[in-house]
């Protein structure tokens, strides 16, 4: 069987998802009880790479359940929560569930004893997080380690891995001490981070890549612990007391989460990148009589619900197009999801599907209007679409998750384009795309000062973990 397992990834990794799929379910029957989970990993992994967000999801969830080893099945479980969001038709109570049984997996989680030393006049931070290589949540906390009070805070990052780009650098030098705990147990990075008497430890990934960072929050080494800005929803961890948020996102995630909300007004406030801003400054707008809309987000995302407006909004507007564009750089995803879009129906003529690559920045000199997904919208993608001075149309949810694009548009000043509806979103496209004077006064709408106020936010983010010690 590891021989079998051995293949199976080889082919993940030359790009031949079908292959692996069909191998590791061949043999999948005859799998023993200790590598059951390895098949179940692997196949989740083939439905990544081939765009089936619901396949995925499934093998996670059995690689949790078949896995013995209590720290792979937590990550197993991590996995399944993330692949939950791509899913429609996830509503609170099913969500709080779900993190509820992930809650479970620490009932025997061992605890340090209560922190005994006392705060000094600076309150040390330390964020930790899967790496500190530049990514779509380092857009919304780079801020939060570089531009700090020094008189009042003291801020180390924590790394879970040795992987740097010139993003890591940065954190490097800007903050007060920058530790890479990769070859170190849980309990040994947790041992560490009591040891350098941590006040508030900030998990900054949640249940991505594993949720690693949790499995040592566990442990309860700082004195007060809060996922932020990295993770999108609640963690279920015990060792987490605290979510910071703010108002708009939070309006209906009392409900299910657990751990406390603290809002934190103008949390999420979008710091583009130096790649980012050159692109800004040079992009010229490609002139075009058809309309072009967008869908720049992870194809994971992409509903049949979602699906379903685009075709009538396409319909609508003669001689139209769309243009896809995935996160990631897979053939096998975009060959999929093209057979996907014809089969459910959008004309062939009228949509292009492209890969994730690093000059996706050139796209938005095409498109005149960005459809954004749901339930699960762009968060990083939606910010960069508005900061690129393209309007956005969107459907708010109820979940956490479900409102972070419509965070993003109230941030922008275009609140009309926040829907609840798919009817609503619909018919706006469409009007849109009919007339070009509002399309025209929607771009000059766009308040880009105020989405990238990152000044605001980290005064308020800061003076919200102050109030936490007094």
């Amino acid at each position: 069987m590891a021989e079998v397992l051995e293949n199976a990834k080889k082919l993940l990794k030359s790009g031949q998802p079908e292959k692996a799929l069909e191998i590791l379910k061949e043999f999948l029957p005859a799998a023993g009880e200790s590598e059951i989970w390895k098949f179940h990993e692997l196949i989740g992994a083939a439905f990544h790479d081939l765009c089936d967000p619901e396949g995925a999801a499934k093998a996670y969830f059995n690689a949790a359940i078949d896995d013995k080893i209590l720290r792979s099945q937590r990550e197993h479980f991590s996995n399944y929560l993330f692949a939950l969001h791509w899913l429609p038709n996830i509503d609170e109570d099913f969500l709080k569930n779900e993190t509820k049984i992930y809650s479970g997996l620490y009932r025997d989680a061992e605890i340090l004893p209560p922190p005994d030393f006392k705060t000094d006049a600076k309150i040390h931070c330390a964020f930790i997080a899967p790496h500190f290589c530049d990514s779509s949540a380092a857009r919304f906390y780079e801020h939060f380690l570089t531009d700090f009070d020094r008189e009042r805070f003291k801020v180390t990052a924590w790394s879970l891995s040795k992987e740097e780009d010139i993003f890591t650098q940065k954190i490097r030098r800007n903050v007060d001490g920058f530790f890479v705990i990769e070859e170190m147990n849980f309990e040994e990075a947790a041992l560490k981070i009591r040891r350098e008497k941590v006040d508030v430890l900030i998990d900054l990934g949640g249940h991505t890549e594993g949720g690693t960072a949790l499995q040592i929050a566990a442990y309860r080494p700082a004195k007060i612990q809060i996922s932020a800005v990295g993770w999108f929803d609640s963690v279920g961890c015990p060792g987490i007391d605290f979510y910071f948020s703010d108002k708009f996102l939070s309006e209906f995630a009392g409900e299910y989460f657990c751990e406390k909300i603290l809002p934190v007004e103008n949390l999420f406030t979008f710091n583009p990148n130096p790649k980012m801003i050159r692109a800004k400054k040079i992009l010229r707008r490609i002139p075009h009589e058809n309309f072009v809309f967008g869908s720049l987000n992870n194809f994971m995302k992409v509903t049949e619900e979602y699906l379903n407006c685009v075709r009538k909004i396409l319909n609508e507007i003669p001689d139209s197009k769309i243009i896809f564009r995935d996160t990631t750089p897979l053939e096998s995803r975009r060959k999929n999801f093209l057979q996907r879009l014809e089969k459910f129906g959008l004309p062939p003529g009228k949509i292009e599907v492209r890969r994730g690559e690093d000059n996706f920045f050139e796209d938005y000199a095409e498109i005149d209007l960005i459809l954004d997904t749901f339930p699960y919208p762009g968060g990083m993608m939606t910010a960069l679409a508005l900061y690129m001075n393209v309007p956005v149309v969107n459907l708010c949810g109820r979940l956490h998750s479900g409102r972070l694009g419509a965070d993003m548009l109230k941030k922008s000043g275009l609140d009309e384009l926040i829907f609840k509806n798919p009817e609503d979103y619909t018919k706006a496209a469409v009007e849109i795309a009919k007339d070009k004077t509002r399309l025209e006064n929607l771009r000059k709408k766009i308040d880009v000062e105020n989405l990238i106020d990152t000044d605001a936010s980290v005064k308020n983010f800061y003076d919200t973990l102050k109030n936490l010690f007094t």
